[in-house]
């Protein structure tokens, strides 16, 4: 324990580890830190909200803690991130055993909510989505949208912006309704919209927060970089449980892609044979991969779109899937974790047929039916990758990803490298990356190498200078961030009303000090 002192609380669940280095599950990052309070798992002898109360009560402590020790803190989840958003050089709490998760009474939402009080769910911040799935699809329920894979925590995919590409839908974080702030050790908080009233006030005076309703103090916390104290809590709409027909296959990269990128419309790709039943009046996800090694740019694009249809549980099977290898709803980093090891380095033009035919192995086309749970899993990605993701204006999509594709052909290297489109509905959160009405997302997947990096920085420049406003994934490879570029890209009154609401919010100059971690400064989000 450090000092000895106040996290010598036997009969709490947290205890110190000292950790004096953290990689990340990418090994994109190496940071320093003096050691990590880790939490017992919930072994259910109290009752759950009391359990969770008394959580709260410890984060609090924590707080106070590194305030005493003049320690920076941190939570994170699944270390799921490419950058260091989620770490600090002083200690960090690791919030996976936090995974309690409740049905709302229906008698404490506001008799003026708009949706369906009996699909709200309150979940503590160490579920990670793969067990938020199970839990949801016990009570035949379903979240509305997640990333291509499940490992993340609910509170670290919100707090970075998680996207996915439900494009009717949005990122991760718009989901969430209501979130419990620790804001400091005197002080916790339930806020929410004030223009979408949720819950009544004595729903936070049940785990002892603050009631807040505003729009401008919830939209700066929905995603907020873990700046904002901790999260404990986050409350969440859920939809009913739906089927997705997913279908992959190759298509030309012609005309006709090239207009449905520019329309974001699905619709307008005729499907493969095979799929040519499938409803198409509910179209859900839109994503195409391009391999620049076989053509920059190449002949044909590999196309994954998903359409909604009804689950029927009497009839649903989930579809075979390895675990051993990248789930059915697989990004590029995937794909290029999957290759790590299994392609010669360093690599030159000799080894492109082997490269190609790793790559279309692992694009294969395949046509499935499954849940969000079934479909979006199992990214296995240990090795040296990185990934980056750059939101742009649906607009300048295919500008964008020519400019990519010439500066690609023109450094003459072999990389191997997936770039691809996702395409997000906007958020309201102040700083969420997804920004634009339809925000389109170039992801750049790659093994990480120092020509990897390189190449980066060279598109992010030319995006610059042809004029592309973009913003860039919190919580990928972004370290082209510059406070001069995230006021640019997020406009001075967004980025100073985040600064206020922390400020509003946090309890103390003290602990907002705590906060702030060297990603934050380099960002110039700190005050």
């Amino acid at each position: 324990m450090p000092n000895g002192r106040h996290e010598n609380n036997s009969n709490g669940r947290i205890f110190f580890r000292p950790t004096i280095l953290e990689t990340g599950r990418h090994d994109s990052f190496r940071q320093t830190l003096e050691g990590e309070y880790v939490f017992r798992i919930d072994r259910g002898d109290k009752p759950p909200f009391d359990t969770y109360n008394e959580a709260t009560k410890e984060l609090q402590g924590i707080i106070q803690a590194c305030i005493r020790d003049g320690k920076s803190l941190r939570a994170h989840g699944s270390l799921w991130s490419l950058s260091t958003v989620a770490v600090t050089n002083g200690r960090l709490i690791d919030n996976t055993a936090l995974r309690l998760a409740f049905e709302v009474p229906h008698a404490l939402t506001d008799s003026g909510y708009a949706g369906d009080a009996a699909k709200l769910r309150f979940v503590e911040c160490g579920n990670s989505v793969a067990a938020l799935n199970e839990y949801l699809f016990a009570s035949g329920l379903s979240i509305k949208g997640c990333g291509s894979n499940n490992g993340q925590t609910v509170a670290g995919a919100v707090s970075t912006g998680t996207h996915g590409g439900a494009y009717n839908f949005g990122a991760m974080q718009e989901m969430v309704v209501g979130l419990h702030l620790i804001t400091g050790p005197n002080k916790h908080v339930y806020l929410e919209r004030k223009s979408y009233p949720v819950m009544q006030p004595d729903f936070a005076q049940s785990i002892g927060a603050d009631f807040i309703q505003d729009d401008t103090l919830f939209n700066a916390a929905l995603v907020s970089l873990g700046s904002f104290g901790i999260i404990h809590g986050i409350m969440i709409e859920t939809r009913a449980l739906f089927i997705l027909n997913a279908v992959r296959f190759r298509h030309p990269y012609d005309a006709t892609l090239k207009a449905a990128i520019a329309a974001c419309d699905p619709t307008l790709i005729p499907l493969p044979a095979v799929a040519n039943a499938v409803p198409r009046d509910k179209p859900y996800h839109f994503e195409i991969f391009f391999n620049p090694n076989e053509g920059t740019p190449p002949a044909e694009a590999i196309v994954l779109v998903m359409y909604e249809s009804a689950y029927d549980p009497d009839n649903y099977t989930p579809p075979e899937w390895n675990a051993g290898e990248p789930g059915l709803g697989a990004s590029g980093l995937d794909i290029m974790g999957a290759l790590v090891g299994k392609i010669p380095s360093p690599l030159n033009k000799l080894a492109l047929p082997l490269l190609n035919s790793q790559v279309e192995a692992e694009f294969s086309p395949y046509f499935k039916k499954a849940i969000i749970r079934d479909l979006f899993r199992g990214e296995k990605t240990l090795g040296k990758t990185l990934g980056c993701g750059v939101g742009m204006p649906v607009s300048r999509a295919i500008e964008a990803m020519e400019i990519a594709f010439r500066i690609y052909k023109d450094a003459n290297v072999v990389l191997p490298l997936i770039l691809s489109h996702r395409f997000v509905k906007g958020t309201r959160a102040l700083l969420g990356f997804t920004r634009f009405d339809t925000t389109a997302v170039l992801e750049m997947d790659a093994v990480s190498t120092p020509e990897t990096r390189a190449f980066y920085n060279k598109v992010w420049e030319a995006l610059d200078a042809a004029g592309i406003p973009f913003t860039l994934h919190w919580g990928k490879y972004n370290t082209f961030l510059t406070p001069d570029r995230v006021r640019n890209w997020y406009g001075d009154t967004a980025v100073d009303h985040w600064l206020a609401s922390r400020e509003t919010l946090l309890e103390s100059a003290a602990v907002r000090k705590i906060f702030n971690n060297d990603f934050t400064v380099n960002a110039g989000l700190t005050n």
